[in-house]
C-alpha cells in the first residue's frame, strides 16, 4: 500500500494563515499520515525521508491573487511568483529536497482573506479547509485546479 502524508503549513497566529495547520490537525483516514509544520516544514523533513512516502501533499495558504477560500494546485515554477505565508525556508527549497526523495509531492494552496495577527481563520477560510477536507476523503485532490 503506497503511503502518503499532509504537511500542513502555516502560523496559527496570523488569521488564515493557520489553514494548512487545521487541516493536518483534522484530517484523519486510513492510508494517510499528517503533520502539522507550522511555519518550519523544514524540521520534518528526516520524517518524510524515513517514512519511505509515494505521496506528500504540503497544504499551505498562498496569496495567488484569487478570492478568498480559492484552492489550487501551485505548480512548483510559479513558487517564484506570488508569495506564501512566512516561513523560516522557502517552500520552493522544501519542494525541491523532498522530490528527490519522494515519488510526488505536490503543493496545495488556499487564498488567505486576512493573515493579520489574530488568532482564527475568516469564515471564507473556514469553509474551504472543510471543502478541501471533503475533497482529501474523496481521495479526488488531483482534480483540484491547477494555478495558470
Amino acid at each position: 500500500m503506497a503511503r502518503k502524508l499532509i504537511m500542513g503549513v502555516g502560523n496559527d497566529i496570523r488569521g488564515d494563515d493557520a489553514v494548512g495547520e487545521l487541516i493536518a490537525r483534522e484530517f484523519e483516514k486510513p492510508g494517510w499520515e499528517t503533520v502539522d509544520c507550522g511555519s518550519v516544514p523544514e524540521n520534518h523533513i528526516i520524517m518524510v525521508e524515513e517514512g519511505d512516502y509515494d505521496l506528500v501533499l504540503i497544504i499551505d495558504a498562498a496569496s495567488m491573487g484569487l478570492e478568498p477560500g480559492e484552492i489550487r494546485i501551485v505548480p512548483r515554477k510559479k513558487l517564484g511568483v506570488f508569495t506564501m505565508s512566512t516561513h523560516a525556508l522557502p517552500l520552493s527549497l522544501v519542494m525541491d529536497y523532498l522530490e528527490d526523495k519522494v515519488r510526488e509531492v505536490v503543493l496545495i494552496g488556499i487564498q488567505p482573506k486576512d493573515m493579520s495577527l489574530k488568532e482564527g481563520i475568516t469564515p471564507e477560510i473556514e469553509e474551504a479547509k472543510n471543502r478541501l477536507l471533503k475533497i482529501l476523503n474523496s481521495e479526488y485532490w488531483d482534480e483540484i485546479p491547477i494555478l495558470d
